[in-house]
């Protein structure tokens, strides 16, 4: 019984073989480096309006109700210390009660101004339903789906 032995591979193959893992693998990096939604930093730096950003801040005040659909407090950057208003919409969701020095998390749409921005959530998407959600005392809070399917 004879065994077969594997063919040699070439200068050629063997470039092949190292360089395919590597190209995928860098790929993949930029891929999720250039796929994370901005930050508040960046987008309080940057200027932008009408972009969505993932972050969280910590409460500094909390603005007196005066609209039945919002609540709104004052949020301070955990990294950069910037300050910015956080507005969230209770229309198809449960009301929060903010306390002030209390963290929040936020998926939401934020919008330039030179008192450093707000950002709103949720907010009415492309496709007309509401995106976005907030992250306050191990409680997330977004829109029902029965809020949605009737707006």
């Amino acid at each position: 019984m004879t065994t077969k032995r594997p063919p040699k591979l070439s200068w050629q193959d063997k470039a092949i073989l190292i360089t395919i893992p590597v190209v995928v693998l860098l790929i993949f990096v930029l891929g999720n480096y250039y796929s994370q939604d901005p930050n508040i930093e960046d987008a309080i730096a940057s200027q932008l309006t009408g972009i969505t950003v993932r972050d969280n801040g910590i409460i500094s005040q909390v603005y007196p109700q005066t609209a039945t659909d919002t609540i709104k407090c004052r949020l301070k950057s955990a990294t950069s210390g910037s300050e910015f208003d956080f507005i969230y919409n209770i229309t198809g969701s449960e009301t929060i009660k903010f306390e002030v020095g209390n963290k929040v998390q936020f998926y939401g749409i934020y919008n330039y101004n030179p008192t450093g921005g707000s950002i709103t959530t949720p907010y009415k998407g492309k496709s007309g339903r509401y995106e976005g959600w907030a992250v306050y005392n191990s409680n997330r809070y977004t829109a029902t789906d029965s809020e949605q399917n009737s707006l």
